[in-house]
């Protein structure tokens, strides 16, 4: 055996039969009924740790934390992806391939039910409806519409909504979405992993693949001359049909959902081809990105690639998010699981 192949060996393969790599680099032993604490499932919920899961799908995104499990956050491998369009929707050229990190993301869109703690422990401390660092959590005086809200203010705290608990939550703003994320350690995702997380690595249009959009796979509006499906929020999950490559779920229609970046319309031009971040500031505009487009919304909103601008300090019926957070991978070699 040559000495290259000996070497390449070594690297790829450094661990025995009965131990797996990690992505700090060392080699754990495969437990067996040992009672020692299992290391790579050590929250115990049956699933394995992100970085040694042979199945993106069944990959644990937080493995202290028996909760998190692939039915409540998905990975996304590490990988290239085709962002862009040129279908001729606002700003989505040029085309490139875009190499990203591993992360993870939540399934579902954050719900009336799980974004009412925030608000609940403001009120605890003495800030109510505001962040640690003073932004509005939630708007409540947005009421000169008929859709419902799911989160109401009675006397001197947050109500949720009878019936509506486990839709998205919707009329918040950048701000707020973000100080949520920030509150439960993890962030808005970027663009970039936005998109690769509803479209995966085959440039499809739709999470779901090529087929238009129909009220079997999305809340929107099928004909643009027509009606919506929906003229108001439905539960998250409620299009299982609907799912990304990855398992996430609600990726078009519904609500719209906030990302990280700032807009500027000549970003995909100059971005970097590897974890773009996103413009380091806005323009005079001071405008974000929303994904996905929502219930009223019409096919090209549904798209994978479709990008809308919405005012920082907006809110709407129809805008929510998901939360993110991305996983270095620490050696390409672990790819042969």
């Amino acid at each position: 055996m040559s000495e290259m192949l000996l070497l390449w060996l070594s690297a790829c393969f450094p661990c025995d039969d009965d131990a797996l790599l990690g992505n700090d680099g060392v080699c754990y032993p495969i437990p067996q009924d040992s009672g020692q604490p299992d290391l790579v499932d050590a929250d115990g919920d049956g699933f394995l740790r992100w970085d040694l899961a042979q199945d993106a799908s069944q990959a644990d995104c937080d493995d202290s934390d028996p909760t998190v499990t692939p039915q409540t956050e998905r990975l996304v491998p590490a990988g290239a992806f085709e962002r862009g369009s040129e279908a001729g929707l606002m700003d989505t050229t040029p085309v490139k391939s875009i190499q990203l990190s591993a992360f993870c993301v939540d399934r579902f869109e954050r719900t009336n039910l799980q974004y009412i703690a925030v608000l609940e422990e403001s009120v605890a401390a003495g800030r109510p409806n505001e962040s640690a660092d003073g932004a509005k959590l939630y708007d409540f005086e947005d009421v000169d519409d008929e859709v419902p809200e799911g989160i109401a203010w009675v006397d001197d705290g947050p109500v949720l909504v009878d019936g509506l608990e486990d839709h998205p939550v919707v009329e918040v703003y950048w701000e707020s979405a973000h100080a949520y994320c920030q509150w439960a350690g993890l962030s808005l995702p970027t663009e970039a992993q936005w998109e690769k997380a509803a479209r995966g690595t085959d440039g499809r249009t739709y999470p779901w693949g090529e087929a238009a959009p129909s009220c079997d796979l999305a809340s929107v509006r099928p004909e643009m001359d027509g009606e919506p499906c929906w003229d108001h929020t439905l539960p998250v999950g409620s299009f299982p049909d609907g799912v990304s490559p990855y398992g996430a779920l609600d990726m078009a229609g519904n609500i719209a959902e906030w990302v990280s970046d700032w807009y500027d319309p000549d970003y995909y031009g100059q971005a970097p081809e590897a974890d773009p971040p996103g413009p380091s500031a806005p323009i005079e505009t001071r405008e974000r990105i929303t994904r996905g487009g929502n219930f009223p919304s019409g096919a090209p909103a549904a798209s994978t690639f479709s990008r809308y601008r919405e005012a920082e300090d907006a809110t709407s019926n129809g805008v929510g998010f998901r939360r993110s957070e991305e996983r270095r991978v620490g050696k390409e070699c672990r790819s042969r699981w």
